[in-house]
């Protein structure tokens, strides 16, 4: 698995002016090598790749990291490197222009005079927005995880019961039911609150009237799930129901738009229309969705500005929102399956508005 996506990497080579990669950025690291540690590189030529990291993994990367010759070095990567003579014959080599310190480019000028060092930008995050039947299968179980722990929060969402403590019971669940942990920092949000999009759980305790927006996910084999769902504390109002209504009709549109050579543009304007028709555009004020993967935020975007064709395997959210301030929120999330036809929300959790 790790060797096709060298190679598709490789491929990559001639569209970028470049004879080889230098990889720094871990998340990529562990993409095309396997390895989960805090410390890696991998340098891919044209013919062989080569993946540094320090003792500290001498045990774990015999396990992890195949398809690259393994470089144990007590000194700096790039030192190895040189010690090694790998790019005595390279003119052009690509170096991860988001993911260096201009400190760390400086060195490598400086120890590879030889060198042109060209920058790329996201061709890794390209190739990897394509899942394959693994990554496809590590996305389910961490969406049925994350299913599984909404439905045992619901009879937890009542009058009194503060937003720290739903973050808390989420975070122990996902360990419970299998996952690593969290996919990210949980929101919940609640009454004039959950007018805040990425807002931190506080130990303010829900109220009659409240909308309580909860954005969570589990994080499983190194994979993100990431979900929100909006409820309300007591009796639903004329108006909850009918803010609620908008988000989700504005979110089934975007569901049924999405699906491989779409436009990410185009999925955002189907969701985005519903809103703006109901008088509502200027407070749905971010993008409708992102790639998910080994981070929970990747290639593609779901928005304006990406005219690019969703093309099939990606996975991506689908989130739109209406946050009207000093009063409340409603945001509605699904992981969706982007097929040659259609798009596939992997989530079962109900979209119904519950009034708890």
């Amino acid at each position: 698995m790790n060797l096709d996506r060298i190679n598709k990497l490789r491929e990559s080579f001639g569209d970028c002016g470049i004879e080889g990669l230098y990889v720094t950025n871990l998340t990529n690291v562990r993409y095309l090598t396997g390895f989960t540690g805090s410390a890696g590189s991998v340098l891919v030529l044209e013919n062989e790749a080569h993946f540094f990291t320090d003792g500290r993994y001498t045990e774990q990367v015999k396990d992890q990291v195949k398809n690259s010759k393994i470089h144990i070095t007590g000194s700096s990567h790039t030192k190895e490197i040189k010690a090694q003579k790998l790019l005595e014959k390279q003119n052009k080599i690509g170096f991860e222009s988001n993911h260096i310190t201009y400190s760390n480019f400086l060195l490598l000028k400086n120890q590879f005079s030889n060198i042109n060092w060209v920058e790329t930008s996201g061709t890794i995050e390209l190739i990897a927005a394509v899942k394959d039947e693994n990554e496809i299968n590590s996305l389910k179980t961490a969406v049925e995880i994350t299913d599984k722990v909404f439905d045992d929060i619901v009879p937890m969402l009542k009058e009194g019961v503060s937003e720290n403590k739903i973050a808390a019971t989420m975070s122990y669940k996902f360990k419970e039911y299998g996952a690593e942990g969290d996919s990210y920092d949980p929101i919940v949000a609640s009454g004039w609150r959950s007018a805040l999009p990425h807002a931190t759980p506080t130990d303010k305790c829900f109220e009659k009237g409240d909308f309580v927006v909860m954005d969570f996910g589990a994080l499983y084999n190194g994979y993100h799930a990431d979900m929100t769902r909006t409820v309300v504390i007591g009796q639903a109002t004329d108006r909850h129901k009918e803010i609620y209504q908008i988000v989700l009709d504005s979110q089934l549109a975007g569901i049924s738009t999405a699906k491989a050579g779409v436009s990410g543009a185009e999925v955002d304007e189907a969701c985005r229309s519903i809103i703006n028709d109901a008088g509502y555009g200027k407070y749905f004020n971010h993008s409708t969705g992102h790639g998910l993967g080994l981070e929970v935020h990747t290639h593609p975007r779901l928005s304006s500005f990406n005219k690019e064709p969703l093309l099939e395997n990606y996975v991506v959210t689908i989130e739109p929102g209406i946050y009207l301030p000093k009063w409340g929120g409603v945001r509605i999330e699904d992981d969706c399956w982007i097929r040659k036809d259609c798009c596939e929300p992997m989530n079962t959790s109900t979209k119904e508005l519950l009034s708890l």
